[in-house]
């Protein structure tokens, strides 16, 4: 056999054995479909970078950006502690005019208590001759986007029975809570039962001197601005409706065997505020 012409200037052929090892791959551990290990610059032909220059200017640039990141994280926030700038709580307060105990007999707002963004009052009957009664009705208008009513909620069980006492003239009472904190029109109700036995009202009540019919919260849902100017309509008004039409009912009632008794209803221009 004879070999295939060379040219005159050309390199003797190697030897297999000769020279650098011919790149090879071998399949092994991957991470996120790549090689563990990366190729040695002889095999892909590439010349290694040379490190970046770490010459002076480099190393004043450094410098700089320590110190400047070490006197950022040492100063304080706008000459504010820690502690101002924090987010404060809500701070909620209920605005009522006190009830001057005219009419009478009247239905009015009296205010309790407030903690945080829960404010308290009471529904309370005032009169002072006896009034006979089976059931009342109440409904609250406010804005759900400021104001929510709590689940702070009693019922007084001296007068129509404990809501939860689970006999048979256990009282029905109802409330609308998770409704009205979205269209904000609460309603409230509670009625003695039909005693079966008898046929008869499980129970009636009768007061004649100013009663708590029910406890009851509300709850600032975002901080609330006060009237402004002053005579303006407060944005966190909470309103003891009384419906405009006697023939209609549903609003603030008190009855006795489904009859209102013309007991009007005064809500003191209640409104909430609330700030941080």
């Amino acid at each position: 056999m004879r070999c295939p012409p060379t040219a005159p200037d050309a390199a003797p052929p190697q030897a297999a054995l000769a020279g650098p090892s011919p790149c090879r791959y071998t399949p092994g551990s991957r991470m996120s479909g790549r090689p563990l290990f990366p190729m040695s610059p002889t095999c892909t032909r590439r010349r290694p970078l040379p490190p970046p220059d770490s010459g002076a200017p480099f190393a004043r640039l450094a410098v700089a950006l320590a110190a400047l990141l070490l006197v950022a994280a040492s100063a304080p926030a706008c000459g504010r502690s820690k502690s101002e700038n924090r987010i404060k709580p809500i701070t909620a307060t209920l605005n009522i005019i006190p009830f001057s105990g005219t009419p009478d007999p009247a239905v009015f707002l009296e205010k309790l208590s407030q903690s945080g963004d829960l404010v308290t009052l009471n529904v309370k009957l005032h009169t002072s001759s006896p009034i006979a009664f089976d059931a009342l009705t109440l409904e609250f208008h406010y804005d759900p986007t400021l104001v929510q009513v709590s689940d702070v909620f009693d019922f007084n069980p001296g007068l129509l029975g404990d809501c939860n006492s689970g006999t048979p003239c256990q009282p029905l009472c109802q409330i609308n809570a998770e409704a009205a904190n979205t269209n904000g029109t609460l309603l409230i109700a509670i009625a003695s039962p039909t005693d079966l036995s008898t046929g008869a009202t499980c129970q009636t009540a009768t007061v004649s001197s100013d009663t708590t019919l029910l406890t009851m919260g509300f709850v600032a849902a975002t901080t609330i601005e006060p009237p402004n100017p002053p005579t303006a309509p407060p944005p966190g008004r909470i309103t003891l409706y009384t419906n405009p039409d006697p023939s209609r009912h549903g609003d603030c009632e008190i009855l006795n065997g489904l009859v209102d008794q013309g007991i009007l209803c005064v809500d003191g221009n209640a409104y909430m505020t609330a700030g941080r």
